[in-house]
């Protein structure tokens, strides 16, 4: 049994890989039936998703109870809030590409924008701990903290070829490697709602047009673009 990633105690719970609201706003409670049912697509193998709790959307037991249903909810309710805003308000976003905070989450902005950039703190460890790599120590400590230095961004794009999609999914886990020594020195992955794409860059640059670098440090987003094709890449 793993230890939790978070606080070392057992771990005891899978976290969702593509975010349960997400789903449910997408697709409904469940269960899923039909030719407009989701369906999960991993290295090259598709598999029905019988519903938003299924366990082809949860990574295996990687969070003890505690850290994954109570320290951890604020982090999950400011991502939940934001994406309900997305959704309310996709033509001013696609029209201007900055988001202001304290128009999504009003005056208590400032903790509300940190508690968002931990929950992809979280994404991030978690995807990491699946493949039985060690969570950088910034990122799980910054969880607990209200000013933190890290060397993880995130950052945000518009989806030119999926500006009427319908998708929710992951993009695969990415690693830079040392070429002398092998050692893997950067990490990138993120994961996608409909047209938003949202990576998540740890020790790595990116040269493409992907957004401001934010690390809960902004009042405003500003959001690059990208003409990926997603049909690939996405577990849903």
């Amino acid at each position: 049994m793993k230890n939790c990633w978070i606080c070392g105690n057992a771990s005891q719970t899978g976290e969702h890989r593509i975010k349960k609201s997400d789903l449910v706003e997408r697709f409904g409670k469940g269960p899923y039936r039909g030719p407009g049912a989701p369906v999960h697509i991993r290295s090259g193998r598709t598999r029905d998703v019988q519903g938003p709790a299924s366990a082809l959307v949860k990574y295996n037991k990687n969070l003890c109870v505690n850290c994954n249903n109570t320290f951890t909810q604020p982090f999950d309710k400011a991502y939940e809030h934001f994406i309900a805003w997305i959704a309310k308000n996709k033509p001013v976003v696609i029209n201007r590409r900055v988001i202001n905070f304290e128009v999504v989450y009003g005056p208590d902005w400032e903790t509300k924008q940190r508690d968002l950039f931990k929950y992809f703190a979280k994404c991030l460890g978690c995807r990491l701990d699946e493949t039985d790599r060690t969570v950088p120590g910034d990122v799980a400590e910054l969880l607990r903290k209200d000013s933190f230095t890290t060397a993880l961004y995130v950052t945000f794009q518009v989806n030119e070829n999926a500006r009427t999609g319908e998708g929710v999914g992951t993009f695969p886990l990415f690693a830079d490697k040392n070429k002398s020594t092998g050692e893997e020195t950067g990490f990138w992955c993120g994961h996608f709602y409909r047209w938003l794409t949202m990576r998540y860059w740890y020790n790595h640059f990116s040269l493409e047009p992907v957004g401001a670098a934010w690390i809960a440090n902004s009042k405003f987003l500003y959001l690059g673009w990208s003409d990926a094709d997603l049909t690939n890449c996405s577990e849903l």
